[in-house]
């Protein structure tokens, strides 16, 4: 029996061979279809891969029915699917391949998920590399697929997501009353390429550029500018909240930065919205500075959650004695339909 439960950020795992048939052969060159990838690689580390993935996680047989098998399990009542390989795409390189891809995943998404079932909610990418393309299709996506808004690249860009250049986009977002959302994932020239451990690339290249497309954001006026944009920061967790804004406000203090509102209101005003982590320790402190209405659970399925252990990260936040009840409750639903207006 579904609860009011809602996942705020699952995943797909892409077809190449599926979404190449929706892309069109104006697009292709003569040949086989790279089996692998469309989309360049998130980044040094991810392939090649030697190391064993824990079983039943990132696996690439996952499809609609699967998904339903989860939301069974969990009692969730909706999940919101982010992509996989996708993640990567603010690294296309050429804007016109950027449009094909994007246009071509939704099309797939929409197909082979939201019209599998109303309980799986979809995210489209959009081509930030060409801003007028990206509105195009964002208001394709949210008026003819039902799309619930768009994901925007956390790394790759030529500019920071706070950026006058991409500010058209954000004018159509607020203009449908869709939400968009940054995603982690992505990790190249971050300043982190050099570890040679994987997981500590993985564990800074997450919330950095949240950090850093928050700030962008904040400070260039954006947020300001479209006061009902409705704002995700995905995967990254919630303790980079405080960071931001600490130094923004020593900023203010010493250092002559002005803003029209203090950092902290920015994620106290409904516009910013934070996937969060059960287990993560810094999600009672990040309540306490800017209350618990941002704050949304994500399963990640089928990424570092499996079916064999989907209600792990639901459990997490039950338990947490740190957490009061309507907390929960926000954190478990309330929020997530505020922010997709589900």
């Amino acid at each position: 029996m579904p609860t009011h439960y809602v996942d705020s950020d699952g995943h797909v795992m892409e077809r190449v061979d599926e979404i190449a048939e929706r892309i069109g052969r104006v697009h292709r060159i003569e040949g086989e279809i790279n089996p692998r990838r469309m989309v360049p690689s998130l980044d040094r580390f991810h392939t090649p891969r030697l190391q064993r993935r824990t079983p039943g996680t990132f696996d690439p047989s996952i499809g609609p029915e699967q998904w339903m098998e989860f939301l069974g399990k969990t009692g969730l009542e909706y999940s919101v699917l982010y992509p996989t390989e996708g993640l990567a795409y603010g690294q296309i390189a050429f804007p016109h391949w950027a449009a094909a891809y994007a246009r071509g995943y939704n099309d797939w998404l929409y197909e082979k998920y939201l019209q599998f079932s109303p309980r799986l909610k979809g995210v489209a990418l959009i081509p930030m590399q060409d801003v007028s393309s990206a509105v195009a299709e964002l208001r394709r996506a949210v008026r003819e697929l039902g799309m619930l808004g768009a994901m925007l690249p956390s790394n790759g860009l030529r500019l920071h997501l706070g950026a006058k250049e991409y500010w058209p986009v954000y004018e159509e977002a607020e203009k449908l009353g869709c939400a968009l959302a940054v995603h982690g994932g992505c990790y190249g020239d971050l300043g982190f390429n050099s570890f040679g451990v994987f997981p500590a690339t993985r564990a800074l290249g997450m919330p950095f550029p949240l950090a850093v497309a928050a700030t962008g954001m904040i400070v260039e006026g954006m947020l300001d500018r479209f006061p009902r944009l409705r704002v995700g920061f995905l995967e990254g967790g919630t303790a980079w909240i405080p960071l931001v804004i600490d130094r923004l406000e020593r900023e203010m203090e010493y250092g002559g930065l002005r803003l029209q509102r203090r950092p902290e209101e920015y994620f106290r005003s409904g516009q910013i919205f934070v996937g969060c982590e059960g287990n993560e320790k810094a999600l009672a402190y990040a309540i306490e500075r800017v209350g618990p209405e941002p704050f949304m659970f994500a399963s990640d399925f089928p990424h570092e959650i499996s079916l064999g252990n989907c209600m792990e990260e639901i459990n997490e936040i039950l338990e947490r004695a740190d957490l009061n009840r309507a907390h929960k409750a926000a954190i478990l639903g309330d929020n997530a339909r505020r922010f997709y207006k589900i």
